[in-house]
């Protein structure tokens, strides 16, 4: 086949003249740098995988990652730094064995400074943490754990009181090593020491807990005793409280509001029908007194009763000798005064009648009793029957107070029970009352119970809806109390810590009775006389519940002792 016999192809195309187009400038190049680029990133990524895992070569020269935790609280551990949410104590670095990193002053490390010792003085001329007194330095500066400024030492006796007489916590005298001789002591002994320390505090606290058990006392869930040192209970400022006998039945104090007396409020009506002719009294809330004209009213029915009442009288009075005739006159006449008295016509009407013997027209109604005017319904013209309600009138000259009283203190509230009230709107001014009533039911929502009060007034002062405060009288039973700053509640159980030896702190489980304001009736738990803490209570609280996660978690640690500062 020749070249002209082949098939025309349009995707073929005849060799430029002058031959093959070059490639463009710079692109070897380029490829070379793409390679280098994703070679680069490829190390990159490796670099980033084997740091993660901690594989690189490098990772075993230095100190390892920096780690943070609480000299007080050394098992909270932050990967940066901060205060501790515990105690508030600014955390110190670590390394990866749980070192403090930190160096003293003259380039000596922290570890030959620090004395490990529950009750060690310092030479004078040195200086120590007030805080954390087994930091010691030669020099000035601030307390690598707290970051207090440390203090120079002083001359002390051999026992020092703490002088914390608000507390009622005195240092007692013990055995002590100074600074001297704890430091040369070598790191093993320091160790032996220190372990030995918590052995006699683990073998205290069993002997303690076995002790609570004999007693009866139950111990508290979670909470393990703690023994604090002189100095840091001045530091946190521990009060005590101590467990008597006194009264919890002082003055009982309820807010309550001021209601009319339900006995004392009148709703008049009429029992014939007519028209009100003339009005009197016209304005809701106005003052009337006894026997004053309210209203006057038309009636066609009254002046028909009356009617009869006047000829029977009069055919009385005509009767003749006959006695039977004049028997029947006189009944007749006894029934039509007996169907105006049932119309509700007064006695000074009927002396009228009597006297002048003529009908009227209409007639008046009278204020059974000196009041206020509540309720008015009723107009000038108005048609007006005898199921309509005309007016309510309250009588003041007695008000009920109702007040709420809490579940807690139905005990102190007993009918008949004097108290005094006081009102916002005269001060300095008290009303005496009693209580009058004691409702059966207690509220679902507010958990009360209301109680009715009666106090007198007579001269009109005290109003309805008035906002009053009641001060129930005590009967002045003693019981066995304790102040209410001691008592922690955690919603299901209450504790309280028991003070012994001025130093060791135990919780106890007790069964709380009768409130006040600031005594609560302990019913068991407790005995006359013993110590409890009153103040600074979360603080010893918090103090024994890590030592019990800590003594959980495999046996307590010797930096977790309260009486190291830790």
């Amino acid at each position: 086949m020749t070249e002209h016999d082949k098939p025309y192809d349009p995707y073929e195309h005849e060799p430029m003249p002058e031959g093959e187009e070059g490639a463009p400038p710079l692109v070897r190049t380029m490829a070379v740098v793409r390679w280098v680029i994703l070679g680069g990133m490829i190390l990159f990524a490796l670099i980033m995988i084997l740091t993660y895992f901690g594989a690189t070569p490098w990772a075993n020269n230095g100190g390892g990652p920096v780690q943070y935790h609480c000299p007080m609280h050394p098992t909270y551990v932050s990967n940066q730094p901060g205060e501790c949410p515990i105690c508030g104590m600014t955390l110190v670095p670590v390394d990866k064995e749980g070192k403090e990193i930190r160096s003293g002053g003259d380039g000596k490390s922290a570890e030959s400074e620090q004395i490990s010792g529950t009750h060690g003085t310092v030479k004078p001329g040195r200086y120590s943490c007030p805080m954390h007194p087994e930091v010691v330095s030669d020099k000035p500066g601030k307390c690598p754990k707290c970051g207090m400024n440390l203090e120079a030492a002083a001359e002390q006796p051999a026992s020092t009181p703490t002088g914390h007489e608000m507390a009622g916590i005195t240092e007692t005298s013990a055995p002590v090593q100074t600074a001297h001789d704890m430091a040369g002591m070598n790191e093993s002994s320091v160790s032996n020491q220190t372990e030995h320390d918590m052995t006699k505090m683990t073998e205290s606290s069993d002997h303690s807990q076995r002790g609570v058990s004999d007693m009866g006392i139950s111990p508290v869930p979670g909470l393990v005793p703690v023994t604090i040192e002189p100095r840091r209970l001045q530091l946190i400022d521990v009060r005590t409280g101590a467990v008597g006998r006194r009264s919890l039945d002082g003055n009982l104090k309820v807010v309550g509001f001021i209601t009319p007396d339900e006995t004392r409020i009148t709703n008049l009506h009429l029992r014939f029908s007519g028209w009100v002719k003339e009005l009197h009294v016209n304005q809701t809330g106005q003052l009337v007194k006894e026997d004053e004209r309210l209203l006057s009213v038309y009636s066609q029915e009254l002046y028909q009763a009356e009617q009869d009442y006047i000829l029977a009288r009069q055919a009385l009075d005509r009767s003749s000798n006959d006695n039977e005739l004049a028997d029947t006159r006189k009944n007749l006449l006894d029934a039509a005064r007996q169907r105006l008295e049932l119309l509700g016509v007064p006695a000074d009407e009927l002396a009228r009648l009597d006297a002048a013997g003529t009908p009227s027209s209409e007639l008046w109604v009278r204020s059974p009793f000196a009041g206020y005017v509540m309720e008015k319904n009723v107009f000038t013209g108005q048609y007006i029957g005898p199921d309509q309600n005309l007016f309510s009138i309250v009588d003041l000259s007695k008000v009920w107070v109702l007040a709420d009283v809490y579940e807690r203190d139905l005990a102190n509230v007993r009918l008949g029970q004097k108290a005094r009230m006081t009102s916002t709107a005269y001060e300095g001014e008290s009303f005496g009352g009693r209580v009058g009533f004691i409702y059966p039911a207690v509220s679902e929502q507010t958990r009360t119970l209301k109680i009715r009060l009666e106090f007198a007034n007579p001269s009109m002062r005290l109003r309805p809806g008035m906002y009053a405060e009641i001060e129930l009288e005590g009967s002045g039973e003693s019981v066995r109390a304790v102040p209410a700053d001691a008592v922690m509640d955690d919603g299901d159980r209450q504790y309280v810590f028991v003070v012994h030896d001025r130093i060791h702190f135990e919780p106890r489980l007790v069964r709380i009775g009768r409130r006040s304001n600031d005594f609560m009736e302990v019913l068991s738990g407790l005995s006359d006389g013993e110590l409890v803490v009153t103040s600074a209570n979360f603080l010893i609280d918090s103090e024994s519940r890590l030592k019990a996660a800590i003594a959980g978690m495999g046996g307590v640690q010797p930096g977790a002792h309260a009486g190291h500062g830790k």
